[in-house]
C-alpha cells in the first residue's frame, strides 16, 4: 500500500469471527434477517492516516528539497525574518515544488486530465493512477512534494500517525448498506470527528470493536454519502468531509468539498482505503502557516512565503469564473482502520 502498512492485530480476526457469530444469535430459524441487519452495517476507527505518497520513476525532486529558515541560516547566516503572519511580505524564489510526473491510487476529482498550459483549469499538472490512468488530482502533493518535513517518516508524517493512536486526532467512519463485500450497488457512508481516545494494547495498536461516540460539535460530521462497492472496493461520494487535524501545536479543521472516501475490506475485519477531495488553501495555510508559524517552518523546512505561494500557484479546484484564479488545491490520504461501534449519540438519524 502506498505510504506503507502497519501491523494489524492479531485478535481482529478472531473478535470478528465471534461478532459474526453473535450477530446470527437471537433470529428464528427461518429468517436470517437480524444477521443480514448486523451485517449491513460497518463501523472502523482509523489506526494509520497519511498523506499519500506518490510513487516516481526515479528522483521526483532532482533540484533537492526546498531550503526552510534553519538551513538558509546555517548556509548562508541569514535569519529570515517571520513572513508567516504576513505570507506575501516578500518572496522565496528558491522554494522547490514537485514538477515531474508520478503515480497513486487516486481520483480524477475535476474529470479533466490537466496538464501545465491548459487554460481554465487553474493550469495545473494531473498525476497518473497505478495503471497509468491520466487526470489524477493532488495538487498539494505539488505545493509541499519537495518539502522534507512532509515525506514518509518525516516529522509531519509521524506526528499524525501519533495523532490518530493517541486520541488527539480520532476518526471514525460509519458504513451502512452493505449486502455483498463484492459487489453492492447501494452503500452510504460518512466520516466522523471524536474526542475519544481509542484502546490500545499491548503491542502499541488499536484493539478492535472499541465502542467511540462522534464528535459532540456537527463541523466535524461529514455529509451522508451514497456509493458502491465493485469487485471489492468502495467507493463513496460526492460529499462534504470534515476532518478534525490535532497535532501538537495545531488544532485546525480541513473541510474537504467534493470529497471521496474509497474502501478495501479484509478478511480479518479491517479495512484500509484513501479519502480524497479538495481544501481551501487559506485553511490549509492557516495550519501550516499561521498556527504551526515559525516553529512549523524550521522543523519541516519551509518558508511560509514559499509555502503559501506553492499553495496559490497549485490549487486546482473553484476557479473564481472572473479571474479564474483557484481558491481550493486537491489532497489525499491514505488509512487503515479497525473495527469499532460508531455510537452516534445525539445525531438526528
Amino acid at each position: 500500500m502506498i505510504g506503507g502498512s502497519r501491523r494489524r492485530p492479531q485478535s481482529v480476526a478472531l473478535v470478528a469471527l465471534i461478532a459474526s457469530l453473535l450477530a446470527g444469535c437471537g433470529s428464528d430459524g427461518g429468517s436470517n434477517d437480524s444477521a443480514n441487519v448486523a451485517s449491513a452495517k460497518r463501523g472502523y476507527v482509523v489506526s494509520s492516516f497519511s498523506y499519500v505518497f506518490p510513487e516516481h520513476d526515479g528522483d521526483p525532486c532532482p533540484g533537492g528539497f526546498t531550503r526552510g529558515p534553519a538551513e538558509i541560516r546555517r548556509d548562508e547566516g541569514i535569519d529570515l525574518p517571520n513572513s508567516c503572519p504576513d505570507p506575501e511580505s516578500f518572496s522565496d524564489p528558491e522554494f522547490k515544488t514537485l514538477d515531474g510526473p508520478g503515480r497513486l491510487p487516486g481520483i480524477d476529482l475535476d474529470g479533466v486530465t490537466s496538464t501545465v498550459g491548459l487554460g481554465g483549469t487553474c493550469a495545473h499538472a494531473d498525476f497518473s493512477g497505478p495503471a497509468g490512468e491520466p487526470g489524477i488530482d493532488y495538487g498539494f502533493w505539488r505545493a509541499v512534494g519537495c518539502v522534507r518535513g512532509f515525506q514518509k517518516d518525516e516529522i509531519s508524517h509521524i506526528v499524525i500517525e501519533e495523532a490518530v493512536v493517541n486520541g488527539s486526532m480520532t476518526i471514525l467512519i460509519d458504513v451502512d448498506g452493505v449486502d455483498d463485500e463484492t459487489n453492492d450497488r447501494a452503500v452510504t457512508a460518512q466520516i466522523f470527528g471524536s474526542t475519544d481516545v481509542p484502546p490500545v494494547g499491548a503491542d502499541g495498536e488499536l484493539l478492535p470493536f472499541a465502542t467511540l461516540t462522534i464528535h459532540e460539535d456537527q463541523t466535524f460530521h461529514g455529509a451522508l454519502g451514497e456509493g458502491e462497492i465493485v469487485d471489492g472496493v468502495l467507493l463513496v461520494g460526492p460529499m462534504d468531509i470534515n476532518l478534525r487535524l490535532n497535532i501538537q501545536i495545531v488544532d485546525g479543521n480541513q473541510s474537504l468539498s467534493n470529497g471521496y472516501l474509497r474502501l478495501e475490506f479484509h478478511e480479518d475485519g479491517s479495512a484500509s482505503g484513501q479519502i480524497f477531495g479538495y481544501q481551501p488553501i487559506a485553511e490549509a495555510y492557516d495550519i501550516f502557516g499561521i498556527q504551526a508559524g515559525r516553529a512549523g517552518a524550521e522543523a519541516l523546512s519551509y518558508t511560509c512565503t514559499g509555502l503559501w505561494s506553492a499553495l496559490k500557484s497549485e490549487a486546482d479546484g473553484h476557479p473564481d469564473p472572473e479571474t479564474g484564479e483557484c481558491s481550493t488545491i486537491s489532497v489525499a490520504y491514505r488509512f487503515e482502520a479497525v473495527p469499532a461501534f460508531v455510537e452516534k449519540r445525539g445525531l438526528d438519524e
